[in-house]
C-alpha cells in the first residue's frame, strides 16, 4: 500500500474521487503535523488499521463511482463514501479522526516516515 496516495488527509474529504489523493502543502513549522503521534507505536499501528479500513471503503465505492451516469450521481456516491470513510476511521480502536489526519499529513510531508509506515504495514500484515 502506498501511503503517500492513500493516507493523505484528503482521504476524508475528496479522496474517493477517482483515487487521486494528493498531499496538502505543509505549513512552516518546526515539526510536521502529527510528529508527537509518530513516536507512539500503538498510534502508528492504529493508523495502519484505519488506513486499511479506508482503503476497503474506497475500493467498495470505486466501481460505483466509475459507473455513475451523471455528475450528481458521482457527487452522491462521493458524499456517501466520505461518510463511510469517516465512520471507518472513527470505529478504528486507538485513533481519532484528527490523529489520523495528523499522521497522514506527517507521512505525506516526510518520505522517511512514509517509508517507515510502509515497513510497519509489511511487518504487521506479512507483505512486502
Amino acid at each position: 500500500m502506498a501511503f503517500t496516495r492513500t493516507l493523505a488527509p484528503a482521504a476524508l474529504a475528496i479522496g474517493m474521487a477517482f483515487g487521486g489523493i494528493g498531499a496538502t502543502p505543509a505549513l512552516a513549522q518546526s515539526a510536521p503535523p502529527g510528529a508527537e503521534l509518530i513516536e507512539q507505536e500503538e498510534k502508528l499501528d492504529a493508523f495502519i488499521d484505519a488506513a486499511m479500513a479506508v482503503a476497503d471503503v474506497r475500493d467498495a465505492y470505486l466501481q460505483s463511482l466509475e459507473s455513475a451516469e451523471s455528475e450528481d450521481e458521482q457527487n452522491r456516491i462521493i458524499e456517501e463514501a466520505n461518510t463511510a470513510i469517516l465512520t471507518a476511521v472513527e470505529e478504528t480502536p486507538g485513533i481519532t479522526v484528527d490523529e489520523y489526519i495528523a499522521i497522514g499529513d506527517a507521512a505525506a510531508a516526510d518520505p522517511a516516515l512514509n517509508e517507515m509506515l510502509n515497513a510497519r504495514f509489511a511487518e504487521l500484515h506479512g507483505t512486502d
